[in-house]
Formats: structure tokens, C-alpha cells, sequence
């Protein structure tokens, strides 16, 4: 039987993006194959309000990993041990990056079998990142805020002239108002913020004095 990669697109709404190969979407666990059902009952039956749509991208696996298992394409961490790690004569430990070495096939195959993340954690990698009106709410993002010093915030800046400007609007206004002019999941914005700047306004990527490259 011919194995196609399957990607779990989950919760909000359908990624649409221009690609060159055959691809179509179906909601329902229904339309999953039987060995991905299991798992995502059970998150149905914890999480009823949560939706799942199969993207079919009509890829071969085998394809598919031949051309992930290429060397320098797919890093691990050089503190792995061997079974992630490519070990092949000359390549076995090469740092590609700085502390990163080629990953093993093995570890490629895990890292691409969408069955491995189908829990309540894990999942959210295939969260569909798209805008969607009725779903994208203020109170959730504040929520994703919460214990940073982005929560509940009203924003004020200085400008380059040294005058404080005192808004009207908080950081979640701000974040829902970019998500829909860039139709992107405004829970990945708020998100995203949390990972990459951290719970402060300080912090010297927002400071608004780090100079361009």
C-alpha cells in the first residue's frame, strides 16, 4: 500500500498557501486514516469543541524522507546521543551549526510521523495559523499574555524625538488588529511574542534604540 504524508491541520481553520503538487483538505476525524483515529478521539472526546482537517498533500513517504535525509538539511543537537544522530564515516559529528549535527534517518522519520504528536501538548505544532473572525478573541489572547508584563497592558512608546505617547488601545488590541490585517492566527502572534521577546517590556528587541542591519 502506498504510505502519502498526511498533515494534521487542527483547530482553527485551513492554511491556504500556493503549491506545486496535488493537495486537498477534509474535516472530520473520519477522513483520517485508521491508524491516526485513536489518538485524535480521544482528544475529541476531552476537547469537543476542537476540529480536525487532514491536508492530503498526494506525497510518497519514501520521497518524502529521501529528500529530508539529505546532509546539513535536518540538525539535532550534537548532545544527542547516536541514535539521532547521522553517523555516517565523515559526517558522524560534523557540526553543521554551531552545537547542531546532522540528524539520523531514524530521527527524521520520527520527527515527520505526525502519530508521534497526537496528544493534548504536542499538537498544537498543526495548528492552522490562518485568521478567522469569530474564532480570534480578545480575551484569549490576554489570556496567552497572562504572567507577562504584555497582560491587560495599555501600550505607550517613545518617539524619536523623545515625546511619550500614551495609547488608547492594549497590547491584545494591537496583536488582534495585525492579525487581521495579516489574516495570520492572532493566537500565533501572541504567541510567538511570548517566546521570542519573553514576559518584558524591557527587553532590548522592543526597546526601539537596536539599530538596523
Amino acid at each position: 500500500m502506498k504510505k502519502i504524508v498526511i498533515t494534521v491541520i487542527f483547530l482553527f481553520s485551513i492554511i491556504f498557501c500556493t503549491i506545486s503538487y496535488s493537495a486537498y483538505t477534509k474535516e472530520g476525524i473520519e477522513n483520517f486514516p485508521d491508524e491516526y483515529r485513536p489518538y485524535l478521539e480521544v482528544l475529541k472526546q476531552k476537547y469537543p469543541n476542537w476540529n480536525f482537517i487532514a491536508l492530503f498533500t498526494d506525497l510518497d513517504w519514501n520521497y518524502v524522507i529521501q529528500n529530508e535525509n539529505i546532509f546539513g538539511k535536518n540538525l539535532v543537537p550534537k548532545s544527542y546521543s547516536d541514535e539521532w544522530k547521522n553517523t555516517n564515516p565523515g559526517e558522524y559529528n560534523v557540526e553543521v551549526d554551531s552545537g547542531w549535527v546532522d540528524a539520523s534517518k531514524k530521527s527524521v522519520e520520527y520527527a515527520m510521523d505526525a502519530r508521534n504528536f497526537l496528544n493534548e501538548v504536542r499538537i498544537f505544532q498543526f495548528e492552522g495559523l490562518s485568521y478567522v473572525d469569530n474564532i480570534n478573541q480578545l480575551n484569549t489572547i490576554e489570556k496567552i499574555l497572562y504572567g507577562t508584563e504584555f497582560y491587560n497592558k495599555t501600550v505607550s512608546y517613545i518617539t524619536s524625538q523623545g515625546q511619550t505617547i500614551n495609547m488608547k488601545e492594549k497590547y491584545a488590541d494591537l496583536i488582534l488588529r495585525g492579525a487581521k490585517e495579516s489574516k495570520v492566527s492572532s493566537y500565533h502572534l501572541a504567541s510567538r511574542i511570548r517566546q521570542e521577546v519573553g514576559p518584558f517590556l524591557s527587553h532590548h528587541s522592543i526597546s526601539g534604540i537596536v539599530k538596523r542591519i
